[in-house]
């Protein structure tokens, strides 16, 4: 892992929000678990009807953010 990589992957933190490959919507980190280079994320913003959190390894973030809360 080089410099750049380590000090991205040190910025995923739980309640960050990140973006992932091969998608354009925004999701919510809720667990970490660095050890195992995985994390757990749910769509962003959440629907509190229905959500579903789901496992994703760390690899495959490409951005990680302050989740926003856009008012209508």
């Amino acid at each position: 892992m080089n410099n750049t990589e380590y000090k991205f992957k040190k910025n995923i933190d739980i309640g960050k929000c990140i973006k992932i490959n091969n998608s354009e919507k925004n999701y919510q980190v809720i667990g970490l678990n660095p050890k195992m280079n995985i994390c757990w994320v749910r769509e962003w913003p959440l629907n509190f009807y229905r959500y579903e959190t789901f496992e994703l390894s760390i690899n495959k973030i490409i951005v990680s953010t302050s989740c926003e809360i856009k008012s209508k």
